[in-house]
């Protein structure tokens, strides 16, 4: 118990105190967020480097703390772990093409699960299967490796969710490991949780960094990890503990990630069926849909973190049952959820446009639409804002 608090806690201080200096660094040399683009929400410069902190204390952390000799082939999965750090480092400071994103993504998977053999075994009889054929199993976990890490990505939008969707998840598959008697996959947990944790002190509303791809991306990474070992840990030995019993680790694990899971193949859907392409960024995310309800940030970050509770402690609950009701049951939920919030932002769009449209005309004073600042005074107006960040950090 005193390592654990002794991993979370050094982590948490390290990053925490390891962001200012990013901060300054980050101002000083123009490597930040501008908001350039009409989706993006935030409205001043904002340095994207977080990840690099998150990493460097993780890594620190898990190098003082964890026994890698107790970690099987922990060498490819920090391999891995450095291939996708780089690319979403790249991509935070010169961009990168988003096909060379996804080859690196690819590469990293085929080393952790072929090189290092961590790949999803068995799948507890979910739609009736156990045991995978090795190809099936590789092509499998390449696909969760790939799909978790950009759906992780993809819900970094609004300040600390993606932080606060970090550490519930390390959290919980902290406990999962300690229930389960993997010592050193808890403190590996602990080290994520407390690292993101230290971050949040700067991201928190109003964010003074972001963790940027080499940030989001890493944690969907090391996310990915998480649950093919608890799967793998669970499988055909259901994890105990004080007579509570993880007999549906699949389902759970579902649970776990249905959030950034469930948004990812939302919006790519509305893209499809709209005839756009999948990853043409747009305001359809589930946090964007909570700003419309009039949340902050935190208040949409909150609930949101609160819903992947629910998700969580339904599957915890309902164990009993086994993974295809429990999967139904979660599918279930999740549609309720989403319908009943897409039914109440389309009556609030028609109750805003009708006053709009039923304006008695005798009063004749209609109001001209203020015209949007010109191309060239925006230009002027983000200038003097990024050099009045250089000057605060000189």
């Amino acid at each position: 118990m005193i390592t654990s608090i002794l991993v979370l806690a050094f982590s948490f201080f390290i990053v925490a105190f390891s962001i200012k200096p990013i901060i300054t660094i980050a101002i000083q040399k123009r490597l930040f967020d501008a908001p350039t683009e009409a989706r993006k929400i935030h409205k001043r410069i904002i340095p994207n480097l977080g990840g690099l902190a998150i990493f460097t204390g993780f890594l620190l952390s898990t190098a003082l703390f964890v026994k890698d000799s107790e970690i099987l082939n922990a060498n490819y999965i920090l391999a891995a772990g450095v291939v996708i750090f780089i690319t979403g480092l790249k991509d935070d400071i010169i961009g990168v093409d988003p096909m060379k994103k996804f080859i690196a993504q690819f590469a990293a998977a085929f080393i952790i699960t072929i090189l290092g053999d961590l790949r999803i075994m068995d799948l507890g009889g979910l739609l009736g299967v156990h045991q995978l054929a090795y190809p099936f199993s590789i092509g499998l976990s390449v696909f969760l490796f790939v799909g978790v890490i950009n759906a992780y990505n993809l819900v970094d939008g609004i300040d600390g969710l993606a932080g606060f969707l970090a550490v519930m998840i390390s959290l919980v598959y902290a406990g999962l490991f300690y229930m389960g008697g993997e010592t050193q996959w808890t403190y590996l947990c602990l080290a994520l949780a407390g690292s993101v944790g230290g971050f949040l002190v700067h991201n928190v509303s109003p964010a003074r960094i972001f963790m940027g791809d080499c940030g989001s991306l890493m944690i969907g990474f090391m996310v990915s990890v998480l649950t093919i070992h608890f799967l793998n840990m669970s499988a055909g030995n259901p994890v105990l503990f004080d007579g509570f019993a993880v007999s549906s680790a699949p389902a759970l694990a579902l649970a776990i990630v249905a959030l950034p899971v469930f948004d990812t193949l939302r919006v790519f859907t509305i893209r499809i069926l709209n005839q756009q392409s999948p990853f043409k960024a747009d305001r359809n995310h589930m946090h964007h849909r909570m700003l419309d309800l009039g949340l902050t940030h935190m208040q949409a970050t909150g609930v949101l973190v609160l819903v992947s509770l629910l998700f969580v402690g339904t599957a915890l609950a309902l164990q009993p049952i086994g993974n295809n009701q429990l999967v139904a049951t979660l599918l279930l939920i999740v549609l309720t959820l989403n319908t009943g919030l897409s039914i109440y932002l389309y009556s609030k769009r028609l109750s805003q446009q009708h006053p709009a449209a039923t304006q008695p005309a005798a009063r004749g004073r209609i109001k001209a639409a203020v015209p949007n600042p010109s191309s060239a005074a925006e230009t002027k107006k983000f200038a003097e804002s990024v050099l009045r960040e250089v000057a605060k950090h000189s």
